[in-house]
C-alpha cells in the first residue's frame, strides 16, 4: 500500500496530482469510514416526545499530517488556496489504487484574522524537526459525488 493522494479538479480542466511524501497520522479507522455528522435537528415536546428532524449525513474524513517536507509545501499551498474556493477534489486512500471519494475541504483547522473567514489554514514547523510542517485539513464527502473502487 501506497501513501495517499489528492487529484483536483474532480472533474473538468487540466489534473493536478498532489501525492503525499508521508502518511497521515492518527487515522479515526478504516477508509472510508470516516467521522458521520448528522445534520438536522431534534426536539423534546413538552409532553416529553423527541422529535427528530433528519436532512443527511454528512461524511468528514480528518488528515493528520504531522511531517510535511517544506519542499512539498508549495504544492500543499497551491491545493489549499485552490479547494478554499469551493472546488472538489478526489482524495485516494491508496496511490496505487483506484478507489477514491470526491471530496470539499471542510476546514482547514487554521486562526482566522479576518473578520470574515471562510477558512484559514496556518502550516506549523513540525515538532521536533527541520524543514517540516504539520498540519490537519477536514474533507466533507461530497453527496452523490465521484466514487470507484
Amino acid at each position: 500500500m501506497s501513501y495517499p493522494k489528492i487529484v483536483y479538479p474532480a472533474s473538468g480542466g487540466t489534473p493536478t496530482t498532489l501525492n503525499f511524501t508521508y502518511p497521515p497520522v492518527k487515522k479515526a479507522g478504516a477508509y472510508p469510514f470516516a467521522d458521520l455528522e448528522a445534520v438536522g435537528t431534534a426536539t423534546v415536546t413538552v409532553s416529553g416526545k423527541r422529535q427528530v428532524w433528519f436532512m443527511r449525513t454528512d461524511y468528514l474524513l480528518r488528515v493528520t499530517l504531522e511531517v510535511v517536507p517544506w519542499s512539498d509545501m508549495p504544492a500543499w499551498s497551491a491545493f489549499i488556496g485552490w479547494a478554499q474556493q469551493g472546488g472538489s477534489f478526489l482524495y485516494y486512500p491508496d496511490a496505487s489504487a483506484t478507489a477514491c471519494d470526491e471530496y470539499w475541504l471542510e476546514d482547514t483547522n487554521g486562526s482566522a484574522r479576518s473578520s470574515t473567514p471562510i477558512m484559514a489554514w496556518n502550516p506549523t514547523m513540525a515538532s521536533g524537526t527541520i524543514m517540516m510542517a504539520a498540519f490537519e485539513i477536514t474533507l466533507r464527502k461530497v453527496p452523490g459525488g465521484i466514487h470507484s473502487s
